[in-house]
C-alpha cells in the first residue's frame, strides 16, 4: 500500500477578522493588554490580543490562497500541520481552500496561551485514536507541562479499519527571543534547554508506546536542525531522518546562492550575517518503518523570503 505523510507550517492560520478602528486601552500607551473584547454583533466576532498586546487578525487571503495551492500540490494524503488557531478555522480552510479534499480533519488546543497556535491534521485515510500529550511533565520541570504546544499521536487506518502508521505530530519551543529581553543569551539558553527537553519527553514517550517492531514516525517544526544538540535524543533512540537527501519539487526565482544541499526547509537573514538554510521541519521514522521508505520530497517555495508561509512542506512516501 503507498502513503504519503508530510509536515508544513502553514505560519497563523488564523480565524480572526481584520478591524480597522483603535482601542482606547492600546491608544494610552499600554503595550499589552490580556483581554478578549467582545461585539455584540450577529457574528459576535472577537477581537484578540495575544500575551504581547499583539492584535491577532486573519491570515491574508492571498497568503491563505498559495498556503493551500502548496497543499493541494503536493497532493500529499496525511498532513501534520502546525500554526492551526482552532479546528474549526481548519475545517473551514480544508471546505474553502483545498475544495474538500481531506474527509479527515483534526485539531486539539495545546498550551500555547500566547500566540493561541495548535497541532491539526488533515486526512485522506481514516483516523483511530487520536491522542494529545499536553499535560506531560519532564522530570526536571514538574511544575508545568513541558510542551508549550504539544505532542500529537494519530493512528491511521486503512479502508477496513486497520492501523497501518502511527503518527507524533510536534512544534517544539522556537528560538525567537524578544529584542526587548535585557540578557538574550539566557533567554536563548533557557528556550535550548526547553527544546532539549521536550525532544527527550518525546523519544520518552514513543518509547512507552510502541515497540521496536512497529512502524510510526515523528514530524513537525523541531525549530532547530537535525544534528542539534537539542534534538541528540532522536538519533539516540534510533529514529532515523527521512529528509537527509530530499527531492526539490519547484524552484525558487532568486539570484541568493542556494545551498547544495537541498535539505532545507527555512532561510533566514541576520543583518550582517550570511543567509542560513536550515532543515527545521522534519520527519523521522522509526527503525522498522525506514526500510519502507520510497522517496522524500520538500516543496520549493517561489519567493526566498516567504510563499504564503516562511516554510517550505516536506513529506515522504512509503510502502506499506
Amino acid at each position: 500500500m503507498a502513503l504519503t505523510v508530510g509536515t508544513f507550517n502553514l505560519n497563523n492560520l488564523f480565524d480572526r477578522w481584520n478591524f480597522e478602528g483603535a482601542v482606547d486601552v492600546l491608544a494610552s500607551g499600554t503595550s499589552s493588554v490580556p483581554a478578549t473584547y467582545t461585539f455584540d454583533d450577529e457574528h459576535r466576532r472577537r477581537l484578540q490580543l495575544d500575551g504581547n498586546g499583539k492584535l491577532l487578525t486573519a491570515k491574508k487571503p492571498e497568503d491563505t490562497n498559495r498556503v493551500a495551492e502548496r497543499l493541494l500540490g503536493a497532493d500529499v494524503d496525511v498532513w501534520i500541520v502546525q500554526e492551526i488557531e482552532n479546528v474549526d478555522v481548519l475545517r473551514e480552510f480544508n471546505r474553502d481552500h483545498l475544495n474538500g479534499t481531506y474527509q479527515h480533519v483534526m485539531v486539539i488546543d495545546g498550551n500555547d496561551s500566547t500566540r493561541f497556535i495548535d497541532i491539526g491534521l488533515l486526512s485522506r485515510r481514516p483516523l483511530g485514536g487520536v491522542t494529545s500529550y499536553q499535560r506531560t511533565f519532564h522530570p526536571d520541570v514538574p511544575d508545568r507541562p513541558i510542551f508549550s504546544r504539544d505532542l500529537v499521536e494519530a493512528e491511521i487506518l486503512d479502508a477496513r479499519g486497520r492501523k497501518i502508521l502511527t503518527v507524533f505530530g510536534t512544534h517544539l519551543k522556537s528560538k525567537f527571543v524578544d529584542f526587548k529581553v535585557a540578557d538574550q543569551a539566557a533567554a536563548e539558553a533557557a528556550a535550548q534547554l526547553l527544546r532539549t527537553q521536550q525532544a527527550e519527553t518525546i523519544v520518552r514517550i514513543m518509547g512507552s508506546r510502541m515497540s521496536t517492531r512497529q512502524r510510526y514516525l515523528l514530524c513537525g517544526d523541531m525549530n532547530d536542525t537535525p544534528d542539534s544538540s537539542a534534538l541528540v535524543a532522536y538519533e539516540k533512540a534510533g529514529l532515523v531522518s527521512a529528509l537527509m537527501a530530499p527531492t526539490e519539487v519547484g524552484t525558487v526565482q532568486t539570484t541568493v546562492e542556494l545551498p547544495a544541499n537541498p535539505a532545507w526547509t527555512s532561510t533566514f537573514k541576520e543583518s550582517g550575517q550570511p543567509r542560513s538554510f536550515d532543515l527545521i521541519d522534519q520527519i523521522w521514522l522509526s527503525a522498522a518503518l525506514a526500510p519502507r521508505l520510497t522517496g522524500s520530497f520538500i516543496g520549493r517555495r517561489r519567493k526566498l523570503a516567504r510563499d504564503g508561509t516562511d516554510h517550505d512542506p516536506a513529506w515522504i512516501s512509503l510502502d506499506l
